[in-house]
């Protein structure tokens, strides 16, 4: 009777710790550096050449592991603010914010070590707003954006661990057509890579 009881208070205790390691559930919250690519886009009829900045922010996610390899991630961010500026003449003309969410399916390479190399493949949907024009002149509205995106990192976490460290490139596909007062006066085209570090921590 002492056996059993003393197995049964065993497993009541070790259950808990299996149960946290096995959960499929992570997050990650770090940082990431959006560099747009050069020549943005000939606005205006070309009168405008632009160049929109590179930015610094806040991007958290939430991961799900399917499979010993494969794993869903939701990619969040604080919305980003850009300067364009005039690459013709350097004058700043506008700025707009974005907010984009990035849905990936990622594969692992080496899920069972501590580093861990992944690849992935996704898909992005960029709400565009706050845009103004330098100065003021008129109303300038940029239409919200949905594209591919792609990813390659890797990601360390110590034996036994909850928690580990994540540095990764991403590749998303953004492009936002333009009006002005109504009128089409062509496309931004940003298309970023985003390099990310951050710290995740698995249940």
């Amino acid at each position: 009777m002492r056996t059993l009881v003393a197995c049964l208070l065993s497993s009541f205790m070790v259950f808990p710790v299996l149960a946290q390691a096995e959960s499929p559930w992570s997050v990650k919250i770090g940082g990431s550096y959006v560099i747009p690519k050069s020549n943005n886009g000939a606005l205006a009829g070309g009168a405008v050449e632009a160049d929109v900045s590179s930015e610094l922010g806040l991007t958290p996610s939430i991961q799900y592991q399917f499979s010993p390899n494969i794993v869903g991630e939701v990619l969040l961010a604080i919305p980003f603010e850009h300067e364009v500026k005039d690459s013709l003449t350097g004058d700043k003309v506008a700025t707009f914010k974005h907010l984009p969410p990035t849905f990936f399916a990622k594969y692992l390479l080496t899920p069972n070590e501590a580093l861990s190399p992944y690849v992935g493949l996704g898909l992005n949907y960029t709400l565009v707003y706050d845009e103004e024009l330098d100065g003021g002149g008129g109303k300038l509205k940029g239409d919200d954006s949905f594209g591919l995106a792609a990813t390659a990192g890797v990601e360390y976490r110590p034996t036994n661990s909850s928690w580990g460290v994540a540095l990764d490139i991403r590749y998303i596909k953004i492009k936002s057509d333009l009006t002005l007062d109504g009128k089409d006066i062509g496309s931004l085209t940003v298309d970023p890579l985003v390099v990310g570090v951050s710290a995740a921590y698995h249940y």
